[in-house]
């Protein structure tokens, strides 16, 4: 009788990730299928992936971005991947060179602590065996150090978005470590068109096109 795999759940600070992928300067990597990728960094041998939850905001001006933003949703949610989103506000602040004007800013709220409460609740709803928590962000050490507290049975797996280090305030509470490499994304990308069931859900944003030439890579096959 093969042993019972452990339930696995991803909790993803979507901000966390989306600029860890800008700063790489490849905008096609920025259509990535979360789910496809959160079942490239679980062991399928002892490993089930039950859940992915990605922690967001619609910008509430920019108009390009916020239609981005929703056909990137509906491409995630036709392969189960659960938004929870936060909202974005004009923060003020105060120019520090000599001018000293005030201007404004778009600020993403509600992201980082959407990852705790859900993970908590998660944790506490007996949900998962092992979760993954993706951010390299040193405000979700309180995040582990909690989830350490509470369930010392289950095991928390620190993740880093590309080209980020893990901050080393989580790793205090952490059992495993995983790190999400340019080329694992990259092999993880969507369609040019989402299908679901056969049906048509979106198409891949033109800003999200890969450059001419572009070959997916092959998965990697484990051993």
């Amino acid at each position: 009788m093969c042993p019972q795999k452990l339930r696995a759940s991803f909790y993803i600070d979507g901000f966390n990730l989306y600029h860890a992928i800008d700063d790489l300067g490849r905008p096609h990597l920025k259509w990535v299928d979360l789910w496809q990728l959160s079942e490239s960094l679980i062991n399928p041998r002892e490993e089930e992936l039950q859940a992915v939850y990605w922690c967001t905001a619609e910008h509430h001006r920019h108009s390009d971005k916020r239609q981005r933003h929703r056909v990137y949703r509906k491409a995630l949610e036709s392969v189960g991947v659960s938004p929870l989103c936060g909202h974005f506000v004009d923060e003020e602040l105060k120019c520090r060179a000599e001018c000293g004007q005030i201007y404004q800013k778009d600020t993403e709220k509600q992201g980082d602590i959407n990852v705790a409460l859900q993970l908590i609740r998660d944790g506490y709803d007996n949900a998962f065996d092992r979760c993954y928590l993706v951010s390299a962000d040193s405000d979700q050490a309180a995040t582990a150090r909690v989830f350490a507290e509470l369930f010392p049975d289950k095991e928390l797996v620190a993740v880093a978005p590309p080209g980020r280090r893990h901050s080393k305030h989580i790793l205090k509470y952490t059992n495993q470590t995983r790190t999400i490499y340019e080329e694992t994304v990259e092999r993880s990308l969507f369609q040019r068109e989402v299908l679901a069931g056969g049906r048509f859900v979106v198409k891949r944003p033109a800003r999200y096109d890969p450059p001419r030439g572009w070959i997916r890579p092959p998965k990697k096959v484990r051993n």
